[in-house]
């Protein structure tokens, strides 16, 4: 499993070469305020961006981005990603129904980061010999790719990490996929903070994107959610 999984980490493009990209990459303010704002003020800009995003344009801003992402909760409002059912029956072995439920997770909601991850994940657990820049890789599985590179870079801008500046998500399970993104480990145990924050407690580890035993996620939109 954890080779599954550095495989599809060098696949869909390492947060790592992002992260020391100085000139592309910052950290964004962004507040639920201000996309609620953004979205009840400019709604057809906001649906403009998440349609980009959803067609993998490769022209948008991290910025842009994040606030597809952000304002997508919004119009898709559940707070678990359609990619649970599944992750259930990939477990049980119904490889079969499993692609057919993730496809139509991607589908329902494209600008979910668990969804598009997971996509790619079973794709290529179930055909090995695929890879994604190959010329003849399906096209749903180079968009999934994409957009989850553009998705957890988003995700990744969005803060640091800290108490003080939490990464923001719209659903718990894309807390777990950016864990493994970042090449951080699953954690011992977790609490929600006053605030609506995740504070999760991590094993030691050697990732190069964080440093720390506890990372933070704003998982207040999921709570409202």
């Amino acid at each position: 499993m954890k080779r599954t999984l550095l495989v599809i980490f060098v696949a869909l493009c390492s947060l790592m070469t992002w992260a020391s990209d100085s000139d592309k990459f910052n950290n964004f303010h962004l507040s639920w305020d201000e996309i609620s704002a953004l979205v009840e003020n400019h709604p057809d800009s906001v649906k403009a961006l998440i349609g980009r995003v959803a067609l993998g344009d490769s022209t948008l801003s991290v910025r842009e981005v994040l606030v597809a992402y952000m304002g997508q909760s919004f119009y898709k409002r559940n707070p678990m990603s359609e990619s649970m059912d599944a992750r259930s029956a990939m477990k049980k072995g119904d490889t079969e129904r499993a692609m057919k439920l993730i496809a139509e997770a991607v589908k329902a909601n494209p600008l979910s980061l668990s969804n598009n991850y997971y996509y790619a994940l079973f794709t290529l657990r179930n055909n090995p010999q695929i890879r994604i820049n190959d010329e003849n890789a399906d096209k749903e599985l180079k968009l999934a790719s994409f957009r989850s590179k553009l998705l957890a870079r988003a995700i990744f801008s969005s803060g640091n990490g800290k108490e003080d500046f939490p990464l923001k998500v719209t659903s718990v399970d894309d807390e777990y996929v950016m864990l493994d993104m970042m090449g951080l480990p699953r954690p011992e145990k977790q609490e929600l903070t006053e605030e609506s924050y995740d504070k999760l407690f991590l094993p030691l580890h050697d990732s190069k994107l964080f440093g720390g035993q506890e990372i933070y996620f704003d998982a207040s939109r999921v709570m409202l959610l």
